[in-house]
């Protein structure tokens, strides 16, 4: 009965584009003709075979635009009949229906109709799909084609459709090849990639989704230089003391130093040249060290500086030997007049050796004062340089830790997005199954709708547009899917390229705190050799120092003790002329008890002799004076003596012992 009922529609759908005026006449001559469907069952329909895709230019709906946003088509509603004419019979009037209407006009409303059906459902196309302002590939400008080619298969199977009535045998055969045709569009619209898509997602994107703290700017760029030269002059500088000072006696100590400065230096310069940093902060470190080290290296040395008082004070003390040896032999052989000449040769030698020698003191202590200025001063340069250098590691140490933070960021964000995509990928795959079982079983009902054409059109138009609705929505996914890949590829490049970026920043903050820290050890070993050696230099002023008070106190002794000789000798000689001249006023009284005229004789003698004893009182003095004066100047080596320790007799104890002796 369902059969008969749908065929009976399907009937009066021929009978209004026919034109007839009897209905009934109209039906029993169509169940007479053969190949109709109560006479006989249709052929079944062939299997679809694959075909080329036909090229149309017919407008589709954008892949961009949402599903609910694209209506699917409804067909055109089948007008119920109103009247029951035959076509070459005569007319009759039923009671239960209206006056008869022209088969002309309701032929022309049913056009209508339709054609308002496939205006309604055909939106305009939107081939803005492409972001931004690049050129869409070949591949892209295919699917949009194929899409227009499935719009203009989905109008003709509605075409066919709605002419079914008049010539369905002849048209099912074109609905199965349009349909083959349609499925292999699909299936090269599905199979086509390399849209050339040009996407959004760009780094600031990145930054906003795994919450990154550097941006680009911070991080070093591959095409950035490095700056390396302040390290080669540094080693030009380094090479320069090098023949400089060379040839100096202090430069022995410090070869060690500046060979080990060169292979740091080249290494340095070897580690800057295969990184993008920039080494002037750096290669300003040994400043301070190089300065210093030319002024230490291009000051004369305390033994440069005393070689005169030295060879001066040799020749004295050969001298003062020589004098001493002729006094000895004139003391021997008598002549005391002689020996008395050499006493004062003597003390004019020891006179001058104490001058050489208090001269010798006073250069040392300056020169001992300056060095230890200068080893206050290379204290302060060492410590701020390495301040310095521990500055300039930790703002890279941050740097790189920084960088490390922002990689285990983008790390766990790919991972996130992979997963999704992996998600959404075989997402779409399942529906992709899907839609081919649903796709397969459409067929297959279209294939038994063909044998009951007749009365299941309405269903075989419900069933194209639902077939034409899911083509659509595969359309739909297939340009959502490549526009997903793209932007998932272009994500991936844009984590590459930052991630690159961020290890090559990395790498950049350990090559550039592992070249200041060889730096750094550098400039702490060269500050600490230089500490070392003015350390011994201090050390040998001191004992230089010290044996030059010991000098002093030799030549000191030599000089008190051959004044108190002398001055011993000197008051003997006064109390001889003492005793002569109270002999001569004894002899001048006798005589001049007498009026002896050589009372005369004793008064010139008294009077010479008391001259003599005035001059002689006078050389005392002077000798008094001038042992004096050396004792005064023998204090400072008297209080370093006794300061350091060492333990001696005083020479005045000395020439008391001797007076008392």
């Amino acid at each position: 009965m369902a059969e008969e009922e749908l065929s009976e529609k399907e009937l009066f759908k021929l009978y209004y584009q026919s034109g007839a005026t009897n209905f009934d006449a109209f039906k029993k001559a169509r169940l007479k003709r053969p190949g109709s469907s109560a006479a006989s069952s249709p052929a079944p329909t062939p299997t679809a075979k694959k075909t080329q895709p036909v090229p149309v230019t017919t407008p589709i709906p954008s892949a961009t635009t949402p599903p609910a946003a694209q209506k699917v088509p409804t067909a055109a509603p089948i007008p119920e009949p109103t009247t029951t004419p035959a076509e070459g019979l005569v007319s009759e009037t039923r009671p239960d229906r209206p006056a008869p209407v022209s088969a002309s006009k309701a032929k022309k409303e049913l056009k209508e109709k339709v054609e308002q059906s496939r205006a309604a459902e055909t939106p305009k196309s939107n081939l803005n799909t492409v972001t931004g302002g690049d050129a869409a590939s070949a591949e892209y400008l295919a699917f949009l084609k194929q899409q227009q080619e499935l719009q203009k298969c989905h109008q003709k199977l509605e075409d066919i459709i709605a002419g079914f009535e008049r010539d369905r045998r002849n048209h099912q055969a074109d609905l199965g090849k349009i349909r083959r045709q349609a499925n292999d569009l699909m299936a090269a619209l599905e199979d086509g990639t390399n849209w050339n898509l040009s996407s959004k997602y760009n780094i600031h994107a990145l930054i906003k989704d795994a919450k990154l703290k550097l941006f680009p700017q911070e991080l070093y760029q591959p095409d950035t230089k490095a700056q390396y030269l302040d390290i080669v002059q540094q080693a030009g500088n380094l090479t320069k003391l090098t023949s400089d000072h060379g040839n100096r006696e202090t430069y022995a100590g410090f070869k060690s130093l500046f060979d080990h400065g060169n292979r740091r230096l080249d290494r340095i310069e070897k580690e800057i040249r295969n990184s993008q940093l920039d080494a002037t902060e750096v290669a300003r470190l040994p400043d301070a060290l190089l300065v210093q080290l030319d002024h230490v290296l291009g000051t004369q040395t305390i033994h440069e500086v005393l070689q005169d008082n030295e060879e001066s004070l040799e020749d004295l003390l050969f001298k003062l030997e020589d004098t001493k040896t002729k006094r000895a032999e004139a003391l021997q052989d008598g002549e005391m007049s002689i020996a008395e000449k050499h006493f004062y040769d003597v003390i004019q030698i020891y006179e001058r050796i104490l001058e050489i020698v208090l001269e010798k003191l006073s250069t040392t202590e300056e020169i001992r004062k300056k060095e230890q200025v200068f080893d206050q001063v290379r204290g302060q340069y060492q410590q701020k340089a390495g301040l310095e250098g521990s500055k300039l590691k930790e703002e890279k140490e941050k740097l790189k830790q920084r960088c490390e933070a922002d990689l285990k960021k983008i790390f766990a964000l790919k991972e996130k997005v992979d997963a999704v995509e992996v998600n959404t990928a075989k997402k779409l795959a399942d529906q992709r199954k899907q839609s081919d079982t649903f796709l397969a079983n459409n067929a297959s009902n279209v294939e038994a709708v063909w044998s009951k054409i007749e009365q299941l059109e309405k269903e075989l138009e419900n069933l194209e547009r639902e077939r034409y609705k899911e083509v659509k929505k595969r359309v739909h996914d297939k340009d959502n899917d490549e526009h997903r890949a793209m932007e998932y590829e272009a994500f991936c490049q844009v984590v590459a390229k930052h991630s690159e970026l961020l290890d090559l920043t990395i790498r950049n903050c350990d090559t550039f705190i592992y070249t200041t820290t060889l730096l750094g050890e550098f400039v702490d070993t060269g500050f600490k050799t230089l500490k070392n050696h003015l350390a011994k230099q201090d050390k040998d002023h001191a004992d230089l120092l010290l044996e030059t008070h010991k000098q002093h106190l030799e030549m000191f002794r030599g000089l008190y003790l051959a004044l108190g000789e002398l001055v011993h000798k000197k008051e003997k000689r006064i109390e001889e002329i003492d005793q002569m001249i109270k002999a001569s006023h004894i002899q001048q009284e006798i005589a001049m008890e007498t009026f002896n005229p050589e009372a005369k004789k004793y008064s010139d003698s008294k009077k010479a002799l008391l001259r003599q004893r005035d001059d002689i009182e006078n050389e005392v003095h002077e000798l008094k004076e001038k042992a004096q004066f050396a004792l005064n100047n023998f204090k400072i080596s008297e209080e370093a003596l006794h300061d350091s320790g060492i333990e001696f007799v005083h020479p005045v104890v000395e020439q008391q012992e001797e007076e008392l002796e």
